[in-house]
């Protein structure tokens, strides 16, 4: 009798607590890639989709050439003629990308840098392609040569440090100071032209370029892009 009594359970002894089992995890849900694409609004792609037109055209011409199915002179008409006039309009829409950006308030930074990549490989072709016609000494031998040859040699650190990761290795401020010189490439691509006297889209473009950041005209661009933040957002 007494084992029975120390065996029971006292009588207000509360009830044992239901055993919960822990919740099962879902599996995470995967997110949904976002392709390069995404990233650039239809105006972007066309006109990143243009500028690649030339360079496409200079590595088949130099394709077909090494091949044997066109002549070396060919191959340097076609891709002299693909690397001026494109070379200078790409040159002119990476100058205006900051401008469309103070007026609509969209980031172009990315055009941009596509741009300029297009525009340094355009100057590169069109350079070599020249010192193969006429011979590496006449790079010097005419003022319009002299303007070229400067805007080419000022646009090899610019494309060299076009990277994030040499951003960070400089740091902001040095890197904006260095690619201050893309005024210095835009001005001496104006001279080129103008000596030549063969002045086309890209250097009208140029010109609006350097109109757009007078100060006045920048200021005002500024506050229009002030005004239509509130209604994008």
């Amino acid at each position: 009798m007494t084992a029975q009594l120390l065996d029971s359970p006292p009588p207000h002894a509360p009830p044992a607590p239901p055993v919960v089992e822990p919740p099962v995890p879902e599996p995470p849900v995967r997110a949904r890639r976002r392709f390069v694409w995404n990233r650039f609004t239809a105006p972007q792609l066309v006109v990143m989709a243009i500028a690649t037109i030339a360079p496409l055209v200079i590595a088949g011409a130099v394709g077909a050439a090494l091949f044997g199915l066109i002549s070396t002179g060919t191959m340097l008409a076609v891709a002299l003629a693909a690397g001026e006039n494109p070379g200078m309009i790409t040159f002119g829409a990476m100058f205006l990308a900051s401008p469309v950006q103070w007026w609509t308030g969209r980031s172009q930074v990315r055009v941009r840098k596509y741009l300029g990549i297009v525009f340094f490989l355009l100057a590169l072709s069109n350079g070599v392609m020249f010192a193969i016609e006429t011979g590496v000494g006449a790079a010097l031998s005419a003022p319009f040569l002299v303007a070229g040859t400067l805007a080419l040699a000022v646009a090899v650190p610019l494309f060299l440090t076009s990277s994030r990761w040499s951003q960070r290795k400089m740091g902001m401020r040095r890197w904006r100071l260095l690619h201050k010189a893309t005024y210095l490439v835009a001005a001496a691509l104006m001279a080129h032209v103008l000596l030549i006297g063969d002045i086309g889209p890209g250097f009208v473009m140029i010109a609006l370029g350097f109109a757009t950041r007078i100060p006045a005209v920048k200021r005002r661009s500024a506050c229009c892009w002030i005004r239509r933040r509130p209604a994008q957002a």
